[in-house]
């Protein structure tokens, strides 16, 4: 993205951080899982890593446990977490990813790696979890990250926010297509909130966990229409 900014991507579009600072490296998610996340993060940097979570969802944690070092994460979110890198989560995404359509050229593929070993796979769990609050702060060397709360899409989201750079992580909190369905999201009324709070911070640019493209916060204040005027009946 620029110097020591990094997107690590996937063929089934999940977007993973890496941010390189004078002193220390911050990988945001983890994505499924499937290749050697771990080698790719260390052609890039050899420097001390800090690894977090936006949340416990299988598509951002299921690599957790390729990483000795410890995972941040929502500590709302610690025990979703937990579920969504089972033995049971794992199997059914990784049939998932064997008929999966590549977001770079929309064509169905096999999207697993030749060098994939399903049992290993199926036997990594959640990584090290340490809880991760609102108001922690990250030191890189050169690089501020602050944590924010940003729940709506699961109860224990959590954003970063590259201060020198006014530009926030989000995951899946804050993006063009928000899931509040799920037993573990929260309710409209909180997710408005986040986008409030989001709103009320000097953000530049909003990267998502999915979207190839950052958001602004005149993009946000649409997603903020969208949340109070969605109807069921309506479509």
């Amino acid at each position: 993205v620029k110097d020591n900014v990094y997107r690590i991507t996937s063929l089934e579009g999940v977007f993973c951080e890496l941010l390189v600072g004078y002193e220390k490296a911050m990988l945001i998610d983890t994505g499924h899982g499937f290749g050697n996340l771990k080698e790719t993060v260390r052609k890039i940097t050899d420097k001390p890593l800090i690894i977090v979570n936006t949340h416990g969802h299988l598509d951002h944690v299921c690599g957790n446990a390729q990483f000795d070092e410890p995972v941040y994460i929502g500590s709302e979110d610690m025990e979703l977490c937990r579920i969504h890198t089972s033995k049971e989560y794992r199997m059914a995404v990784a049939k998932n990813a064997e008929n999966v359509m590549d977001w770079q050229t929309g064509k169905t593929v096999y999207g697993l790696p030749e060098d994939f070993e399903l049992e290993k796979y199926l036997s990594y769990g959640s990584g090290s979890l340490v809880p991760c609050e609102e108001g922690q702060v990250f030191d890189l060397g050169g690089m501020t990250i602050r944590v924010y709360a940003t729940p709506g899409h699961t109860k224990g989201g959590r954003s970063f926010y590259y201060e020198e750079l006014k530009w926030l992580y989000t995951g899946d909190a804050v993006c063009p297509i928000v899931w509040l369905f799920m037993p573990e999201s929260t309710d409209r009324k909180t997710h408005i909130a986040t986008l409030d709070k989001v709103l009320s911070l000097p953000v530049e640019r909003v990267y998502s966990g999915h979207n190839p493209m950052p958001a602004t916060l005149e993009d946000v204040m649409l997603y903020k229409k969208v949340a109070l005027e969605a109807d069921y009946e309506k479509g």
